[in-house]
């Protein structure tokens, strides 16, 4: 029997590997003004090109190691994650990962290697299977239009057919109230970043077992 793939049910289709320029443009365009990029790159005038460098690393890490992007209306709209079987990696990886942020970014990587040190460090070890959704971006112009939601809603889906919780982390507190309304809720107390703005860890239990 043919199993419907949830992603259609909100108009969400896997990305393409092949478009991954694409992909990094979306993340580009729309994290100028998210204050967590902006603490990581303060400087107006390199952000962008910064976040291009930043992103074609963690696009290309997420395809490398059993992640994958969900996009939306002609990338409008992006979605990073990892299934259950690839939340965790081996400590090579991540080294590997951070290696490459230093090489990419030489002087401005401090910050950057901080804060994903930081997410790795603070996921919790003790949840069930689930979904870790990364970064989800919408480009300016769609911005406001529920795409981000649309592709919360497919993650969403994707972690029930899969009996499988959603765990992710909100970059301000606009995101923070958006993915309460979806459903997820805080998990423990805020991150800190030294000299930045919170981030928040959010977490969706699996959908309750049939009796």
């Amino acid at each position: 029997m043919n199993v419907k793939d949830p992603a259609t049910d909100f108009s969400c289709h896997p990305a393409s590997r092949e478009e991954r320029d694409e992909i990094v443009s979306v993340y580009r365009e729309s994290f100028d003004d998210d204050p967590v990029f902006q603490w990581l790159f303060p400087d107006r005038e390199t952000r962008k090109p910064l976040l291009e460098e930043f992103f074609d690393v963690m696009v290309d890490h997420t395809f490398a190691h059993g992640g994958s992007v969900l996009q939306t209306m002609d990338y409008g709209a992006v979605s990073m994650y990892f299934p259950p079987d690839a939340v965790e990696q081996p400590r090579e990886i991540r080294d590997r990962l951070l290696d490459t942020l230093r090489r990419e970014l030489g002087p401005q990587c401090d910050k950057p290697v901080h804060l994903l040190t930081m997410l790795e460090a603070s996921h919790p070890r003790d949840l069930p299977p689930h979904y870790y959704g990364t970064f989800v971006a919408a480009r300016p112009r769609h911005q406001g239009h529920g795409l981000g939601t649309r592709l919360k809603k497919c993650l969403f889906a994707m972690a029930d057919k899969d009996r499988a919780g959603a765990y992710a982390e909100a970059s301000s507190p606009r995101n923070l109230a958006l993915y309460e309304r979806l459903g997820q809720r805080r998990l423990g107390a805020a991150l800190t970043l030294p000299g930045g703005p919170p981030i928040y860890p959010i977490w969706r239990p699996p959908p309750t077992q049939a009796a």
